[in-house]
């Protein structure tokens, strides 16, 4: 049987195991796959052993285990069934040495036959499996997205260990995963969780961990949207100084005439009853009012916050309804 294949061949390509072990079931699985497929997988279990050479007794002749003279024939049989068994378990030994690392391979080199090689490496991987576990779950847990951070790097990582965590061997259910994407987001998602929850109660059909990370991100995504990022806004900035500066210089002479100006109104310097704030003025009610700037801006936020919630809770009854 012919196991040689083409180089080009991607089918029998599997990716190299891990350092860390991190990937060790979905490597183990892959390799037994590919192995198998090759016709090898007898060598790797060890239930193909090597045949036995004939002994020789003091005339030199070949005695077969009966202890009868072998003849030519049979000598030849049994040469080309040695040599079978050394190629085939030749290359099933590259098979696993060409997707381990060099430490892994310098400490599994010595040892006699592939089945035994094997055995090894699932001893050193299958032993600590249960402790990586145990830390990817506990970083799964305590993963957070910091108030202005990239939602969709935040989300990355987290399917990345939940998909190494099942990739272990270990289910995440879906349920417990968006509960988990629920606390890790900063606070100020809570609106739109609070609606996607309160939705789900309605529909009586909660949304899963993938639809919940897409509403997300194109709450991220509206937001950035809505707040350009900081090297835009530095060089809007420098453009509003420059343009500030360029009519400072036109306006100087203007202005300086203006503050020597004292509206009867309000006694006050610098604006004339056009720009007046105070009772009788141009802009009567208008100036700021000390201690309730912020509390105007978290009220604009707030106002924009649950018109935004209100179109979410609503797209999400109709996903739900569909």
């Amino acid at each position: 049987m012919d196991t040689t294949l083409p180089n080009s061949s991607s089918l029998y390509n599997i990716p190299k195991l891990a350092d860390d072990g991190l990937n060790w079931i979905t490597y183990k699985e892959r390799a037994l796959t590919v192995i198998c497929t090759r016709g090898l997988i007898q060598y790797l279990d060890g239930q193909v052993k090597e045949p036995a050479a004939y002994k020789r007794n003091a005339a030199g002749e070949s005695l077969k285990p009966d202890g009868s003279k072998a003849t030519e024939t049979e000598i030849k049989e049994l040469e080309e069934k040695i040599d079978e068994f050394f190629q085939k378990d030749s290359l099933t030994k590259q098979h696993i040495f060409s997707m381990i690392s060099d430490w892994l391979l310098l400490q599994v080199q010595k040892l006699d036959s592939t089945s035994k090689i094997w055995e090894e490496i699932q001893t050193i991987h299958e032993g600590k499996t249960e402790l990586v576990q145990i830390d990817l779950r506990q970083r799964l847990q305590d993963a957070r997205c910091e108030e202005g951070g990239d939602v969709k790097i935040h989300f990355d990582e987290l399917f990345w260990l939940c998909e190494t965590l099942v990739g272990m061997g270990t289910s995440v259910k879906d349920k417990d995963f968006s509960a988990i994407i629920m606390g890790s987001l900063p606070e100020s998602y809570w609106p739109l969780l609070s609606s996607i929850n309160a939705a789900a109660q309605i529909s009586q059909k909660p949304l899963t961990a993938h639809e919940l990370v897409n509403v997300v991100t194109e709450e991220y995504k509206h937001r950035q949207l809505s707040n350009p990022g900081t090297s835009k806004k530095s060089g809007n900035s420098a453009l509003s100084a420059k343009t500030n500066r360029k009519k400072n210089r036109t306006g100087n002479s203007a202005n300086a005439a203006k503050q020597d100006i004292t509206y009867y109104n309000c006694d006050q310097k610098g604006h004339y009853k056009a720009d007046c704030w105070r009772p009788g003025g141009g802009k009567e009610g208008q100036g700021p009012c000390p201690g309730k700037k912020e509390e105007i801006s978290r009220m604009n936020l707030l106002v924009q916050l649950r018109s935004r919630v209100k179109t979410t809770m609503h797209l999400l009854l109709q996903l739900l309804q569909a």
